[in-house]
């Protein structure tokens, strides 16, 4: 709103300058006129003004008033004509040359505002009254300008009048045209940049949660009574990993996340985090049901099976652990700056050693999670297990989504 305003303010005044020579140019052909056919003390006035216009633009460009540069310059434009109206005698013998005065109260309607322009053209009816009765009486005493001179002038007066408004307004449109083209950019260029801004915050939170920040709330933590959370870990990462160049390592493993990462847009699942080579998912954080659970087994599976498409040093093929586990979590937003959204409960953590625990290129589940899974896929029973903080647990292997006849 503010470089709007600028922007506008800044049209107004360069518009204004520009009608103060044009003005004074006019004035002086007028002048010369006057002077060719002998009417030179009649001459003086818009001499006179042509002068004094001249040289407020001087002092303008010295001192950058452009308030008081604007108040002289409306009130030459409204006593000049008035004066010089007079001194020719009346409407016919001065050819309408008080016309001109119109061009007070039009410019200040035009750069100054509407209010201020009211008393102007208060001021300009006064001023047309008190010349009506003054008229004839105040006339100068000199040559009597030629007919075919009073006619020219007539329609150079009125002429030049409506071609300098005409030009005038033309030149305040068309740049207000312009600005406006320029904002309609600037908004295009902020919308295109508040998109990416959007694309980001979405790539980083979950929808819901990226809406409640934008709302304005400052602490976001929520509990989650059921939720799933899915582990999954390169297996022999480290090992690879001191082997090859790592610009090497970095985009391969960018492929292998990348392509997680459409998986679980495609399922519907909440991508958390990396660690590492370790790639964090969750589900349920709005309430669970089957389908999350269902979809988060198909996540697994599909991660297990398209690992084998991908390499780190471009020769062994990759491998993962995975382990999903069902249980309380809380969830929220950190971080000020570099904020982040994440997870933290005994279903992480569970989740955590149901990978840790498991075996190369298979899915350990939780009894849990089996529990929500066991009547859609196959699993094997793997037993009981110490899992550190839990106890014994009863683990599962899970092998595929079973086929209905």
């Amino acid at each position: 709103m503010q470089a709007t305003a600028d922007q506008d303010k800044f049209i107004r005044e360069k518009t204004f300058l520009l009608m103060v020579p044009l003005s004074a140019i006019a004035a002086l052909v007028w002048s010369c006129l006057y002077i060719y056919y002998g009417a030179r003390l009649s001459a003086i006035i818009p001499g006179g003004y042509a002068v004094i216009s001249f040289l407020s633009l001087l002092v303008y460009h010295w001192y950058r008033n452009f308030n008081i540069f604007r108040t002289v310059q409306l009130t030459l434009i409204l006593l000049l004509p008035c004066l010089l109206h007079l001194a020719l005698g009346n409407f016919v013998s001065s050819s309408a040359v008080i016309i001109w005065a119109i061009l007070c109260p039009l410019g200040a309607l035009a750069f100054q505002n509407s209010t201020t322009a009211v008393y102007w053209l208060f001021v300009f009816i006064i001023c047309m009254i008190v010349v009506f009765f003054l008229e004839n009486k105040l006339a100068i005493n000199e040559t009597q300008l030629p007919n075919e001179l009073v006619a020219i002038l007539f329609t150079l007066n009125i002429s030049c009048v409506t071609l300098l408004v005409f030009y005038l307004l033309r030149y305040f449109v068309s740049q207000n045209e312009r600005v406006k083209e320029q904002l309609k950019d600037e908004q295009a260029m902020l919308e295109i940049e508040q998109e990416k801004s959007e694309k980001l915050l979405l790539n980083i939170l979950p929808i819901s949660i990226a809406q409640r920040l934008k709302a304005g709330e400052k602490v976001i933590a929520d509990e989650h009574d059921k939720a799933v959370i899915l582990f999954a870990d390169i297996v022999e990462f480290t090992s690879v990993s001191q082997r090859i160049a790592p610009k090497i390592l970095v985009e391969n493993l960018n492929k292998i996340f990348t392509h997680f990462d459409q998986l679980v847009e495609t399922y519907g699942l909440e991508k958390i985090k990396t660690i590492g080579d370790a790639y964090m998912v969750a589900s349920g954080l709005d309430g669970i049901h089957y389908g999350q659970a269902g979809n988060m087994a198909d996540l697994a599976l599909s991660m297990a099976c398209d690992i084998q498409n991908f390499s780190l040093d471009g020769h062994m093929k990759c491998d993962l652990r995975i382990g999903i586990h069902i249980g309380s979590v809380t969830a929220g937003v950190i971080g000020a700056k570099k904020f982040s959204y994440d997870v933290w409960g005994d279903a992480v953590n569970v989740a955590s050693r149901m990978e840790s625990s498991g075996e190369a290129g298979k899915i350990q589940v939780s009894d849990e999670f089996y529990s929500y899974i066991k009547d859609e896929y196959d699993c094997l029973h793997r037993g009981k297990m110490e899992i550190k903080g839990k106890g014994l647990m009863d683990l599962y292997f899970l092998i595929t989504k079973k086929r209905h006849e």
